[in-house]
């Protein structure tokens, strides 16, 4: 059985609804995304990058996600409670990568993502550089 055992990831708990469900009675491809969304975002939220992002930055920015790579490997279905685990990944200048598992009710992995983001300038709407303080995020970075 391939299971997590990250004590280091975030962890975001989702219930499996109807509406997430497509014609096959499975989870939609598109909702996986979804699902890993939001727990971008907590973890996002949890670390306060946002909050650096306006110190650093003064005028508005905030993420934008630039790619996404992702295996689905096990259905999810109706009722299931899905944990979405997080942790950070890759980091440059301008963009990053959080890695991120999902995992069905057995405890089992269901999906994997890689996704890369940048910080976009709200009002240039141009990728601007990571604030010196993303240490907080990405430990080992500085």
């Amino acid at each position: 059985m391939d299971t997590s055992t990250d004590t280091a990831a975030h962890r975001h708990t989702i219930e499996v609804m109807a509406e997430h469900l497509d014609n096959l009675g499975h989870v939609n491809n598109a909702r996986y995304l979804e699902f890993f969304e939001a727990g971008r975002t907590r973890w996002y939220r949890a670390g306060g990058l946002l909050d650096l992002c306006g110190q650093a930055h003064p005028d508005a920015c905030d993420t934008v996600v630039v790619n996404v790579n992702c295996d689905f490997l096990r259905e999810c279905h109706q009722h299931e409670h899905l944990v979405v685990e997080t942790r950070p990944g890759r980091l440059g200048g301008k963009s990053f990568a959080v890695e991120q598992t999902l995992l069905n009710g057995d405890g089992e992995v269901a999906a994997r993502a890689t996704v890369t983001s940048v910080l976009m300038d709200l009002q240039s709407r141009r990728a601007i550089a990571l604030p010196r303080a993303r240490g907080q995020l990405f430990p080992g970075a500085g």
